[in-house]
Parts: structure tokens; sequence; C-alpha cells
């Protein structure tokens, strides 16, 4: 086993606690009237925060909407309610990048 100085330690301690903090105010989830479920976690952790989450749901909804929206899909009720998923999606992101500190920034 290598044995790292105490201030690598620290360091990644610190980053560790900034990163759990920032995503710590969004919601794990949101759902529909209709039982349909968001996993908002899901999507923060593969774009790596909040916002860059936020980025892709508004541009995945402008692609469906620049396209002819629901008009366009054989099923329109299924994609009516995955837009409406994606609305509620856009709320709880944007209320929790607002309150996720800048890349970079600690918590204090």
């Amino acid at each position: 086993m290598i044995a790292l100085p105490s201030r690598y330690l620290s360091a990644a301690v610190a980053l560790l606690v900034v990163c759990v903090s920032a995503h710590a105010d969004c919601p794990g989830y949101v759902e529909t009237d209709a039982g349909s479920a968001f996993n908002i976690a899901a999507i923060i952790k593969d774009s790596g925060s909040p916002q860059g989450a936020l980025d892709k749901v508004r541009g995945a909804v402008s692609k469906i909407n620049a396209g002819g929206g629901c008009a366009i899909f054989a099923n329109k009720r299924a994609c009516e309610e995955t837009l409406s998923l994606a609305r509620k999606a856009i709320v709880a992101l944007q209320a929790c990048s607002a309150t996720a500190p800048p890349k970079g920034a600690a918590r204090g």
C-alpha cells in the first residue's frame, strides 16, 4: 500500500464533501401524477453537476419541440407524459442548480 501525505488525504476529503454537499439539495427523483419517475440523481451523476444535468434535459426538450413536438410521435400520450416529467425535472434542477456552489468553490 502506498502511503500518501496527509495533505493529499485532506484535499480528497474536502473535494468529496464539496461534491456531496453540492448535490444534497437536489431530489433523488421527480414523479408525475400518473406515476412516471425521472431519476434526477442519475442524470446529475452522468452529467457531472446539477447545471450539466439541467442543460442536458433542456436540450432534449428543445430537440423534441424543434422537431414538431409530440405530434410527430405515434404515441402522443407517452410523449406528453415524458415532456411533463422533463418539465418537472427542469424545475427541480433549476432549484438545486441555484443552490449548488460554482465548480471548484468550497462551501463553508
